[in-house]
This record gives structure tokens, sequence and C-alpha cells, in this order.
């Protein structure tokens, strides 16, 4: 059936619930899991000097290692096969790229921007557009 479930996350509270049902539905059909943590630089291009943006790219990656650290420990609880990566580019787009056809992402209706994702439209959102594969929406409660 799949191959293995795409658990994104952003280190929020809010993306944990997708990260335990991705990790739990890995388990009940014993395959791997994925997690990743996506660092979007784009909302940072107004900031002058390279210090500045090596600055804001060095804690945001800290931010990503502490997140997907929580991850690999979740799944090692849970005995699931777990490989976790920092990639860079636009979360809905890196999240939508990695996932293979036979693949099926386990995501949170809303991440770390919350309520704000409304009007602006969201990751999941735009995940769900773009993805070639299976796409399951854990809502927030």
């Amino acid at each position: 059936m799949y191959e293995r479930v795409i658990v994104p996350t952003d280190g929020s509270e809010l993306a944990k619930r997708g990260v335990l049902k991705g990790l739990e539905l890995a388990k009940e059909l014993d395959i791997p899991a994925y997690s990743i943590f996506v660092l979007n630089l784009d909302d940072y291009e107004e900031l002058k000097g390279n210090e500045a943006r090596r600055s804001v790219k060095n804690n945001m990656k800290k931010v990503g290692e502490n997140a997907l650290r929580r991850v690999r420990k979740r799944a090692h609880d849970l005995g699931v096969d777990i490989t976790t990566e920092i990639l860079l580019g636009k979360p809905y787009e890196r999240i939508a790229m990695e996932a293979g056809e036979n693949d099926v992402i386990c995501m949170s209706s809303h991440g770390a921007s919350g309520f704000k994702e409304f009007f602006l439209g969201s990751t999941t959102e735009r995940v769900l557009k773009n993805a070639e594969c299976t796409v399951i929406v854990v809502k927030e409660r």
C-alpha cells in the first residue's frame, strides 16, 4: 500500500498532533517514517549583511534539530524506523517534493503560525494541492 509515512514538523505544539498520528500510522502499517523540518529563509531576505542571515539560519537550524530530536525519540519509543532531515526551501514545496506517489504525508492542520495561517493560506492547504500522494490532515482541536 504505502512505502513510508512523511511526517513534517515545524517544532510547534500544534504540529505534534500530526507527528504522533503519522508515527502511529507507520507503526500500524509496519513501514518507515521520514520526518522533515524545512528552513524557509525567504522571509529573511531583507536582512542586511551575511552575519545577520547566518545568525537567523543557525537559530532556525537549532529549532529544527530540537524538533527532529523529539520526533526521533517518539519514533524510538513506538518502535518505528525513522529517518530525519533538515531541508531548505518553501515548506509546502519541499514537503510535496519529498513524497513519492507511494508515500503518505501525515501532518497537522496548522503549525507554528497557527490562526494567522487561516487567513493567509496554510502550508497544509498548499501541500494538499501540490502533493502527488495521499495526505492525511490531523485537525487541531
